[in-house]
């Protein structure tokens, strides 16, 4: 069975791999791409295969603040499998990559076909909703610094490998804090040897000494994100 180098793909086709083979397309997206509108009909379920993509909220003034992350390991529009059928947040590419798309009719047949599905598509939601979550209380009570060293971590491993492309203005702009905030922290992590961080891109050069500074988020949903994404247990519901 062909790997798709998305978890949640790779589960579906575990029971199908025909049909998903068949019912797959393949997108691309750079930094700033919309790929779903809040309050717009789901046509489609996204199955990032690199980059990452941001579900945020939008302020009246234009300003977007962060509340989840997607990335390889998870999948954007499969509440329409609940009979949700309208995108809750938008969507916006922070690190350009590639993926698949399917129709959203094709993963509901998909679902209802095989129950087994449908329960860890559900699982891949919650999660979502548990990064919000997180997030919100987060942005509430925890340091700048803390969080900053939090999202790096959270991109890194959603992105998978290599280094980041993200701008430190973009960044404020997701984390709702000041620019100056943002250099001022990047260029002390960067003299303490933890990071290397130039004209929007970010190395990771020591990600134990990082976690030692991130907040306690970051640990708290790794622990999370373990526990819902089993796709051999699907594989052998299926």
């Amino acid at each position: 069975m062909a790997s798709y180098n998305n978890a949640v793909l790779d589960a579906l086709s575990a029971s199908e791999p025909e049909f998903v083979r068949e019912n797959t397309t393949p997108f691309s997206f750079v930094h700033g791409d919309r790929l779903a509108q809040a309050g717009a009909a789901i046509d489609h379920v996204l199955f990032p295969q690199s980059g990452l993509i941001s579900l945020v909220v939008e302020l009246h003034d234009g300003v977007q603040i962060e509340a989840a992350m997607v990335g390889r390991d998870g999948a954007l529009g499969t509440s329409i499998v609940h009979e949700a059928p309208y995108w809750a947040s938008t969507c916006v590419a922070q690190i350009a990559g590639q993926g698949l798309a399917m129709r959203a009719r094709d993963v509901v047949a998909l679902t209802q076909r095989h129950p087994a599905l449908r329960a860890y598509l559900y699982a891949q939601e919650q999660y979502l909703f548990v990064q919000a979550q997180q997030v919100a209380a987060c942005n509430a009570r925890h340091h700048i610094p803390a969080r900053l060293c939090s999202w790096f971590l959270r991109a890194h491993d959603v992105v998978g490998y290599g280094d980041l492309y993200v701008t430190q203005e973009f960044l404020a702009q997701l984390l709702g804090v000041q620019r100056a905030s943002v250099s001022l922290i990047a260029g002390t992590l960067q003299d303490e040897g933890l990071i290397q961080y130039r004209r929007g891109r970010l190395s990771i050069l020591d990600k134990d000494g990082l976690a030692q500074k991130a907040c306690g988020c970051y640990q708290t949903l790794r622990n999370h994100q373990r526990r819902p994404f089993q796709a051999e247990a699907v594989a052998a519901a299926g």
